[in-house]
């Protein structure tokens, strides 16, 4: 049973990083392509920056310090 839970988790994580890979695949693709092009890539990146200006400030900062701390202890708590 453990071993699914793994694989699971594994399959998860995967899921989330393409997810936000292909957020920030579009968002790049839409400076390049230009405001004037009327596809998926152009209303991704309205949503992603719509999205990111409705989120207060200290949310993100918030955040990435929680990111960051768990990624200190998760490197110095393995065994």
């Amino acid at each position: 049973m453990p071993q699914l839970l793994i694989r699971i988790r594994a399959i998860g994580w995967a899921a989330v990083e393409a997810a936000v890979l292909l957020i920030v695949l579009c968002m790049l693709l839409d400076i390049v392509i230009g405001a004037q092009a009327d596809s998926f890539i152009s209303h991704v990146n309205k949503n992603a920056i719509g999205f990111l200006q409705s989120v207060p400030p200290g949310t993100v900062v918030g955040l990435a310090l929680a990111v960051a701390v768990y990624g200190f202890l998760k490197t110095r708590l393995r065994p």
